[in-house]
């Protein structure tokens, strides 16, 4: 599987602690402010497969969110 990466596409999203999670060209999900803490949303994918996600860079991934959007 490729590698998660994360995208804060502005000041805005970060405001509304919304982070994408993309998985090459497929976004695999978003962060979500829900009862005062952040989860991921995780999107079904287009051709109704399960994901299969690295569980070492989605912990990364899920680390750098949450820095990236305290950042703002």
């Amino acid at each position: 599987m490729t590698e998660i990466t994360v995208v804060v596409t502005g000041p805005e999203e970060a405001y509304d602690n919304e982070a994408e999670f993309w998985c090459a060209n497929e976004l695999l999900g978003v962060t979500v402010l829900h009862d005062g803490r952040l989860h991921l949303r995780i999107d079904p994918r287009a051709d109704g497969e399960p994901w299969l996600a690295d569980t070492t860079s989605l912990a990364r991934s899920l680390a750098e969110a949450a820095e990236r959007l305290a950042a703002y």
